[in-house]
Parts: C-alpha cells; structure tokens; sequence
C-alpha cells in the first residue's frame, strides 16, 4: 500500500528543526577570536606608550578585558548552543559584561587622553560611552526577565564591541589610500563602529524570535 503523500508533508513540517548558526557568524568566530586573542595577549600595532599619565596600565585594561570581551561575546549568537547548556550562557554573559565595563571605562579614559585632535577624542568617547550603557541596558533587561529586550540591547553592545575588528580592518585600508595616519585615525575613530551599529539596528528590524529567520530555521542570535 503507497503512503499517504500529504500525511508525510504534515509530519516533516511538524518535525522539530535544529537552528543553524547563520553564515556571517562563521567568518565573526575568526575574527573575534583573532582580534580578541591578540588584545588579551597584548599585541598592539601601535608603539607603546603610556597613554594616561601615572596609570599605564590602562592600555592593558582596556586591551585584555576588551580582548576577553569580544572572544567570549561571539559565543552568544550560537543560541543553539547555549540553549543546551543555559549555565554556560550565564557564565559566558557575565564575563563578557565584566569584560565590557572594565574596558570601555579604560577606554573612554584613553579616549580622553590620547594624543589625537577633537575628532578623534569624541569619537573614542562617544564609543565607550555607548558600548558601556547598551551592555549595562541588557544586564539589566535580562535581571529584569525582559527577554526581547535583552537580546537587542546585547546585540547592539557586541556591535560596539566589534569595532576592535572593524579598527583593524579599515585603518590600514585608509592609510593605504590616503598615505596619511592623522586623516585615518580620526575617520576611523567613527567609522570602526557607526557602520556597525547601524548593521546591528538593520539586523533587529530583520530578525526576531517569530520572524522570517524563526521559520528558516536559521539562528540569527
């Protein structure tokens, strides 16, 4: 006797389906991996210096903790994951707010206190400002049990965070067509992370929990 064709259509659709990381998750893991390895290992392209006068160990602040901080954060948007092991979720999201709160401080003193012109100084500013309230936002939305905004505010801090990748990627890309170091870090003092934010706030409008990603199968965070 031949099966009932629509009875199997029914039961494959009512099959579970295991979410999947999406694709631009698998280049981020590198990158964040990379980037965040040689922050904690103190691997800087630029020539030390003592940046904040009398506490030198600012720079190593903000590298290690924000270092730490991107590694671990790439590890949220594998909901697949951390849905099966909901206490590495946990321990996960508090090392990575501890990283966040330690770094983006340093940072906004360095910010502060480099040698870069006004454009610069803001830019570095505006960024650690930002990246410290929408990190302080998500802990408190997720204490608060407010899932939904959690998850958005958690995405918008790791996009600020992700400017440790995206400094990286664009300043020797400016130098190169500019040949002029001054122009490039004070471009990139505002392009490093604006662009990103802007991509995470694209990316919320686009996805959610009973959104086209939901139905894809596909895990967007």
């Amino acid at each position: 006797m031949s099966a009932d064709p629509t009875a199997l259509d029914l039961r494959a659709a009512a099959a579970p389906t295991r979410p999947k990381p999406h694709l631009l998750w698998w280049p981020l893991l590198v990158l964040a991996t990379l980037v965040g390895g040689l922050g904690m290992a103190m691997v800087d392209g630029r020539q030390r210096t003592d940046t904040v006068p009398g506490l030198p160990w600012f720079d190593e602040l903000h590298f290690v903790a924000g270092g730490a901080a991107l590694a671990v954060g790439v590890w949220a948007f594998r909901r697949d994951l951390l849905r099966r092991a909901p206490r590495w979720h946990r321990a996960l999201g508090l090392l990575y707010v501890a990283g966040t709160v330690l770094s983006s401080i340093a940072g906004l003193v360095l910010g502060i206190c480099s040698a870069a012109g006004l454009a610069a100084h803001l830019g570095f500013v505006v960024l650690a400002c930002a990246w410290l309230l929408s990190t302080l936002l998500g802990w408190v939305a997720i204490r608060r049990r407010r899932l939904a905004s959690h998850r958005r505010w958690m995405v918008r801090s790791y996009s600020l965070c992700s400017a440790a990748i995206t400094l990286r990627l664009e300043l020797p890309l400016l130098m190169l067509g500019t040949g002029d170091f001054e122009f490039s870090f004070t471009a990139v003092a505002w392009l490093s992370w604006l662009p990103n934010l802007l991509f995470a706030e694209w990316w919320l409008a686009h996805t959610d929990v009973q959104g086209k990603w939901a139905r894809s199968g596909a895990s967007p965070t």
